[in-house]
């Protein structure tokens, strides 16, 4: 089955889901692709909802349990169940792009050296951020435990409330240094 969805031109193939045989396979095609913006897209999403690949230059989102890979030449790969979760999956990847061609035209394009370094985010680096006091202001028992959270995009780094006290202001510097704004956009750091 074919059509044309949300722009783009879409391929929907029965049984070849690897993961679960009953969903669709959908290959999803946008004319023009693109370009810098999947690579953008990848520095918008929390850390481990969200993979890049500089020899594919493709993005994998993880939503709702479900892999979609977006790729630079316009393609966009994934499985659902349904036409509609066809729908509401290239609605949502659109939309993804849409805010990334924005970030791209505010900031420029993103560098590698900042796709590498936020690949390798994890829970202990991130926590070299943090005021390390464990107090549980939060809602988490450690800063490790908020670190990884915030990976996850379920919680935000200014969800800390030490972070937002001049005591900690060596530790919000060192952040905005070493990281862009569109990765501190992404933990949660600016609005």
């Amino acid at each position: 089955m074919s059509g044309l969805i949300e722009g783009f031109r879409v391929e929907v193939s029965r049984g070849r889901c690897l993961k679960d045989p009953a969903k669709v396979m959908v290959e999803a095609f946008y004319p023009g692709g693109f370009g810098d913006s999947v690579e953008m897209l990848a520095l918008m999403l929390p850390p481990l909802k969200v993979k890049y690949s500089k020899q594919y230059r493709c993005t994998t989102i993880i939503s709702e349990g479900r892999l979609i890979g977006v790729y630079s030449d316009g393609r966009v790969v994934f499985c659902a169940m349904d036409m509609s979760e066809v729908v509401d999956t290239l609605r949502y990847v659109k939309n993804l792009l849409e805010e990334s061609s924005k970030e791209i035209e505010r900031r420029g394009a993103p560098r590698l050296e900042d796709l590498e370094a936020y690949g390798k985010l994890s829970a202990f680096k991130l926590y070299e951020y943090l005021p390390k006091a464990n107090c549980g202001l939060c809602g988490y028992a450690t800063c490790v435990a908020f670190a990884t959270k915030i990976l996850q995009g379920e919680v935000k780094l200014r969800d800390c409330p030490l972070l937002n006290t001049s005591e900690a202001r060596y530790l919000v510097e060192k952040l905005e240094r070493d990281f862009n704004p569109v990765i501190l956009k992404s933990l949660g750091w600016l609005s």
